[in-house]
């Protein structure tokens, strides 16, 4: 049996990076004004809710490389909405939210909030559910590994 090209069209890479480019873009131009992007924005209610972590452990819940989390924590820490410690192994990164961070993330929330009702909406009820629960078994499938 060979395989045809047409067949690429139905990639789960290609389709998840293509939702995730559509989606992103929207959480960017909606935050855009309060100097954030979406990335950014997870990466600041990450650490508020979590307190302040290593780079590794915040890499991990947000599925990301830590070099990619290192790049944009950069910006973050240079408008003084996340502060960068050594750890108590000095090898070891500690991000925590910084007071003018946690004031941004509030005036983020509700920009946040109009946005992703408005895409949920978009969406429908039962897709938004079967996303969530999709992204649970890739994760679920990712930590066995």
């Amino acid at each position: 049996m060979s395989l045809k090209i047409e067949e690429t069209q139905k990639c789960l890479n290609f389709m998840l990076r293509m939702s995730s480019r559509i989606v992103g873009r929207h959480f960017d131009n909606e935050l855009r004004p309060l100097g954030l992007k979406a990335t950014q924005f997870n990466i600041l209610s990450v650490l508020t809710q979590k307190g302040a972590s290593s780079i590794t452990t915040i890499s991990g819940i947000l599925s990301m490389e830590r070099s990619a989390l290192a790049r944009n924590l950069k910006p973050l820490e240079l408008k003084g909405f996340v502060k960068l410690s050594p750890g108590k192994d000095k090898r070891v990164k500690i991000a925590s939210v910084t007071a003018k961070g946690k004031k941004q993330l509030q005036k983020a929330l509700p920009v946040w909030s109009k946005t992703q009702k408005e895409l949920a909406k978009n969406l429908g009820a039962k897709e938004v559910k079967q996303l969530a629960n999709i992204t649970m078994k890739l994760r679920a499938f990712e930590q066995k590994k």
